[in-house]
C-alpha cells in the first residue's frame, strides 16, 4: 500500500469565511501547543485553521470552567 503525503496549505484560502483574517497573539501552555499542534497535523490542516473551526462550528461554547457559576 502507498500513502501519497501532502503537504498541508500553509495559509487557508482566501475568502473562504467571506472576510479577510487578521493576526492576532495568544498564550498557551507548552501542553496545549503540542496538542494544538497534534491535532491540527492529524487534520492535516494549520493550527490557525483548527482554531477557526472550533469557534465557527461552536465547539468553544462548550467548554466548562470547574469555578464558574
Amino acid at each position: 500500500m502507498y500513502v501519497k503525503i501532502m503537504p498541508r496549505p500553509k495559509r487557508t484560502e482566501k475568502d473562504k469565511y467571506g472576510e479577510s483574517k487578521q493576526r492576532y497573539q495568544i498564550m498557551l501552555t507548552e501542553t496545549a501547543s503540542a496538542e494544538l499542534d497534534a491535532v491540527s497535523e492529524e487534520l492535516g490542516i494549520t493550527r490557525s485553521e483548527l482554531l477557526e473551526l472550533v469557534i465557527r462550528q461552536g465547539l468553544i461554547k462548550q467548554v466548562k470552567l470547574d469555578n464558574m457559576p
